[in-house]
C-alpha cells in the first residue's frame, strides 16, 4: 500500500497526533540525575537499573504464547471491540475478591454440567436395571436430589455466565475488575492504582526498571522485574513481571525493551497479536506498516498450527539478537528537547 493512494492519505488525516507529553527516543528533556540510594534500598531494587534504550523489534514470546490470535479475535467479539491494549493506553487488572470467587463458581458449574451429568444420570440409570436391590424410589430419589441440589443450579450459574459474557444478560454489578497500572502510549503517563483509586502518575521517562533476583528455598534464583519512580519511594512498584510466567533473564529484559516500544511514539508499536487491530489507529505504526507492506492481518490471518510456527521462528531469530536496542542517556545525552 502506497502512501499516495487517496483512501490511505485519508486515513492518515484522521489518526490523531500526540500530544507534547508523548514519549520520544528522538527527543526528549534530559532528566534530573538520579538521587542517590543507600545500599538497603539498593539491594532490595537489585543494584542499577537496566538500561534505558532506543528499542529494539525482539518481543517476549513467552509473553505472546497466549492467547492465540483466535482467542483474541473471539475476546473482541463478546467484548463488543474493547480491549485491555490498544494504541492509546495498556491497562492491567484483575478482578476482585468476589469476582474471584464467582468464576471459579462457574468452572466447577461447568464442569457439573459438561462432565458430570453425563456421567451420573446413565450410571445411575444402569445400576437400576443391573442391581435388583435398587428401587424406582431409589432411582427417583437419587435424580430428585442431584437434579435440584447440583445440576439446576449449577445450569443457572453457569448459562448466567454465558450469557452475561456474551451481552445477553447484564453483568453481575461484582465483577468490576481492580485497576493495577496502566501504561499511556498517547500521553506518556505511567499511573498506578491501588483499590482502583490513583495512588501516583508520572511521566514514563521519570521511571526505572530493576530486574531482582532472589533465592528461594531451595536456592534456586527468581526474578522479577519492577519499574520504580526516581525521584519518589512509593512503597508500590510497578510488577512488570507479571506480563509472562517465564523466568528466564533475558525474557523480563524483552519486556522492558517491549515497553519501551510500545511507548516510544518515534517507533511504531510491537509487532504483537493483542495489538495488530490498534496499529491502523497509531500514526507512527500506521506509516511504517504502509511503507513496509505489512499485512494487516498479519497474525489474525494464522490458524493455531501457523501460529505456533510463527513463534518457533521468531524465538529461533531472536536467540542471537539483543534484547534491547541501543542505549541512551537520560540524563546527559541522547538528542535533547529543547
Amino acid at each position: 500500500m502506497k502512501l499516495t493512494d487517496e483512501r490511505t492519505e485519508m486515513d492518515f488525516q484522521q489518526i490523531k497526533p500526540y500530544p507534547e507529553t508523548a514519549w520520544n527516543s528522538e527527543s526528549f528533556a534530559c532528566q534530573k540525575p538520579r538521587p542517590e540510594q543507600g545500599i538497603l534500598t539498593k539491594l532490595l531494587q537489585g543494584g542499577d537499573p537496566l538500561p534505558w534504550c532506543r528499542a529494539n523489534e525482539t518481543v517476549p514470546v513467552s509473553m505472546i504464547e497466549e492467547p492465540t490470535p483466535a482467542d483474541i479475535k473471539q475476546r473482541l467479539k463478546e467484548n463488543k471491540g474493547e480491549t485491555h491494549w490498544d494504541e492509546n493506553q495498556y491497562s492491567a487488572g484483575s478482578l476482585n475478591k468476589l469476582g474471584r470467587i464467582y468464576f471459579y463458581l462457574t468452572m466447577f458449574a461447568k464442569g457439573f454440567c459438561v462432565f458430570v451429568a453425563p456421567i451420573f444420570f446413565p450410571v445411575t440409570i444402569g445400576l437400576f436395571v443391573t442391581d435388583d436391590s435398587v428401587s424406582i424410589s431409589d432411582l427417583s430419589n437419587a435424580i430428585t436430589t442431584m437434579s435440584l441440589l447440583v445440576f439446576l443450579p449449577s445450569v443457572l450459574i453457569w448459562g448466567y455466565a454465558e450469557a452475561s459474557e456474551r451481552g445477553y444478560l447484564p453483568m453481575p454489578w461484582f465483577m468490576k475488575a481492580v485497576k493495577h497500572f496502566t501504561f499511556s502510549r498517547s500521553t506518556g503517563m505511567v499511573t498506578r492504582y491501588k483499590n482502583n483509586k490513583e495512588l501516583y502518575s508520572h511521566p514514563f521517562s521519570e521511571f526505572d526498571c530493576y530486574l531482582v533476583s532472589s533465592p528461594n528455598h531451595q536456592g534456586i534464583l527468581s526474578y522479577q522485574l519492577h519499574l520504580v519512580h526516581r525521584y519518589h519511594r512509593y512503597s508500590d512498584s510497578i510488577p512488570l513481571h507479571t506480563f509472562t510466567s517465564s523466568q528466564q533473564p533475558d525474557e523480563l529484559k524483552r519486556i522492558w525493551n517491549l515497553i519501551q516500544r510500545y511507548m516510544d511514539t518515534s517507533q511504531p508499536m510491537p509487532d504483537v497479536p493483542e495489538l495488530e487491530p490498534a496499529r491502523a489507529k497509531d500514526p507512527t505504526t500506521a506509516a511504517w506498516d504502509a511503507k513496509n507492506n505489512r499485512k494487516p492481518d498479519y497474525w489474525f490471518s494464522m490458524d493455531d498450527v501457523e501460529f505456533e510456527e510463527a513463534l518457533l521462528e521468531l524465538q529461533a531469530e531472536q536467540r542471537f539478537k539483543p534484547t534491547q536496542g541501543p542505549e541512551i542517556d537520560l540524563f546527559n545525552g541522547g538528542t535533547q528537547a529543547g
